[in-house]
């Protein structure tokens, strides 16, 4: 996504992360500078304080960021993405590659 900068007019690439609460449908969007690490952590960190607590399992994209070998069973995640699910308690099941219905929860449960 293409983001103005009003005072200068320089033209910046943003990406958007998107949290959403699988029952509820209940929806989180923020445009970040990156889908690097640092950015990927600290959107999951506001995501978390905007809808007030945490799920027991997420289910992310494939993002290299966040998984760095896909697996249905096992995959490997990032160190640091792994600690802030242990912090929080969560269980991680990255959504299967080519598989993008496996983030609607509620066709993996």
């Amino acid at each position: 996504m293409a983001v103005t900068d009003g005072a200068t007019g320089e033209i910046k690439q943003a990406q958007i992360f998107v949290a959403v609460l699988g029952a509820s449908n209940y929806t989180y969007i923020e445009a970040t500078w990156s889908q690097q690490l640092p950015d990927w952590i600290a959107s999951h960190v506001r995501a978390l304080n905007f809808f007030g607590g945490c799920t027991e399992l997420w289910v992310p994209d494939n993002l290299r960021s966040g998984v760095t070998r896909a697996s249905r069973y096992e995959p490997d995640l990032n160190p640091t993405y792994q600690d802030l699910a242990s912090h929080y308690g969560v269980a991680v099941l990255p959504a299967r590659v080519r598989r993008p219905k496996d983030n609607d929860l509620r066709r993996i449960l």
